[in-house]
């Protein structure tokens, strides 16, 4: 009697392993399913995203472009722009400085 209940018990151990294995293989296909799925959408933004830059590069070469054609055209017009030029000159006194009255 000792003998079959051992044999019952190892038959039981071995269908109780086969179950918690297949319950494995089933998670492990889930999981690759859900990777599979992830690594599409990811590739997928990742083109996304080039494709975003290319048009910001484009649209940087054109501004850049612009620049140039205005920087040139200033040029040849011999437009002289002149900026005013800042008041450096340090405080006389220690008193903080005042706005100049503009009225």
């Amino acid at each position: 009697m000792g003998k079959v209940q051992v044999r019952e018990t190892s038959t039981s151990s071995s269908k109780s392993n086969i179950i918690e294995v297949d319950a494995l293989k089933e998670e492990v296909t889930t999981l690759k399913g859900q990777l599979a799925i992830q690594e599409e959408q990811m590739r997928a933004q990742g083109e996304q995203m080039r494709a975003q830059l290319r048009v910001q590069g484009d649209k940087m070469k054109t501004y850049a472009k612009t620049v140039r054609d205005l920087v040139r055209a200033i040029q040849m017009s011999s437009l002289q722009i002149s900026l005013p030029t800042p008041h450096l000159a340090p405080p006389s006194t220690s008193k903080p400085p005042r706005p100049t009255d503009t009225q």
